[in-house]
């Protein structure tokens, strides 16, 4: 794929390609229609690079595949380790769980989704895959089963560890696998505040509380990898009638204000830039997006 923005759009012959914002400042993104898997426009996507907490993303994956098998259950209380709050340092995201504590495992899925918690993810790391190597050999095999080509996982947190990396396109191919499998992870995601003892956190997708399409998914930041979103809205079409969800994600911008509004400003243009028209072609009843007849230059940010 050539350097640069890169469109790939199953649009009717003939039809003019919409131009993206020109100011998304971030290292690489992408957009996909969340309705027809259909990729919209896209900037460095196959680039690997440190995730930070959306490699939380993996982790609830799999958590919340453990819990639809049966294999744990949202009251089940897991006792908090010693090497779990250990191995947290004072500087990372927690929600300040304690050596010996027991904790209802659908809190510690809130903290993971909603407060990007380290400590819930260590916990339930070694709750689901017996030990953190476990369980980093369960995210890897399940990136492999995904097609997540360019991704693989050294921890199950997302703090800044050698062998850690994804792509902008492998996240977009997680994020739509999250919300066919297990649509519930929007009950998480889609809180903006979570509280949990004495502790308190804003969720950092700051989209929530200014656009009310917007229901998750998640927010990362390291000094590695600069600050990180997985962003997802559904919005109304008109015509034809029918409910979207789009996705976002973006990779490396230098600023959590940045990475807030370009992932609105993208999904804003996909919105207005595009429709979704049902198709039955013999191959079962499925969607199409196509670029609209009247398509803006650029779309307002959020």
């Amino acid at each position: 794929m050539s350097a640069g923005i890169a469109l790939s759009v199953a649009a009717a012959a003939g039809n003019a390609a919409a131009r993206p914002p020109s100011d998304i400042r971030a290292v690489s993104w992408i957009v996909v229609d969340g309705e027809s898997g259909q990729i919209l426009v896209e900037h460095n996507a196959d680039a690997e690079r440190q995730p930070a907490s959306l490699t939380k993303l993996m982790t609830a994956y799999i958590v919340l595949g453990a819990l639809k098998r049966g294999t744990l259950r949202w009251d089940e209380n897991v006792q908090v380790g010693a090497a779990d709050v250990g191995e947290v340092g004072s500087d990372e995201a927690k929600m300040y769980l304690t050596p010996g504590q027991r904790v209802p495992v659908r809190e510690l899925v809130r903290g993971l989704i909603a407060a990007s918690a380290n400590d819930a993810a260590l916990v339930l790391a070694e709750r689901v895959g017996g030990s953190l190597a476990g369980f980093e050999q369960l995210m890897n095999e399940t990136a492999r089963q995904l097609g997540m080509k360019h991704t693989h996982y050294s921890t199950p947190s997302g703090i800044t560890t050698p062998g850690n990396y994804s792509t902008a396109r492998d996240l977009s191919v997680l994020a739509l696998r999250i919300t066919k499998d297990f649509p519930e992870y929007y009950t998480f995601s889609s809180e903006q505040h979570f509280a949990f003892g004495r502790f308190e956190k804003r969720n950092k997708n700051w989209l929530l509380g200014k656009d009310p399409s917007v229901d998750g998914m998640k927010t990362g930041h390291t000094q590695a990898a600069g600050y990180c979103i997985v962003a997802t809205a559904k919005r109304k079409q008109v015509a034809p009638p029918m409910t979207r969800r789009v996705f976002a994600v973006l990779l490396g911008a230098p600023t959590a204000g940045d990475r807030i509004a370009g992932a609105g400003s993208l999904l804003n243009y996909a919105f207005s830039a595009y429709k979704d028209f049902p198709v039955d072609d013999g191959t079962g009843a499925h969607s199409v997006t196509r670029l609209s007849v009247a398509s803006p230059g650029k779309a307002d940010g959020t």
